[in-house]
């Protein structure tokens, strides 16, 4: 049985994606929907040097973070944080 890949958002990724335009909104929706439908949605990531379960995703210049929970036959990416490159990785 193969593995099947669900992004989930938090609250805090919820609140990050409705302050962006609606058109980058958008885009960003149809991008994840992508990675899922691959089958494999880490290839397309880099995982965060020193944090364990913690994947970076690319859509343009904005960066998407995600945190990996596996349960068994469905992994959860649940998505932490959206934001601009330049501003995303600082806490």
């Amino acid at each position: 049985m193969s593995t099947s890949y669900q992004f989930q958002f938090s609250s805090n990724g919820e609140k990050d994606l409705k302050f962006l335009d609606k058109k980058l909104q958008h885009r960003i929706v149809k991008k994840l929907e992508f990675f899922e439908k691959s089958g494999e949605p880490l290839s397309f990531a880099k995982q965060l040097q020193g944090i364990g379960n913690r994947f970076c995703f690319r859509v343009g210049d904005y960066r998407i973070i995600v945190s990996k929970k596996d349960l068994g036959v469905l992994v959860v990416l649940l998505v932490l944080k959206i934001g601009h490159r330049r501003e995303v990785y600082n806490q």
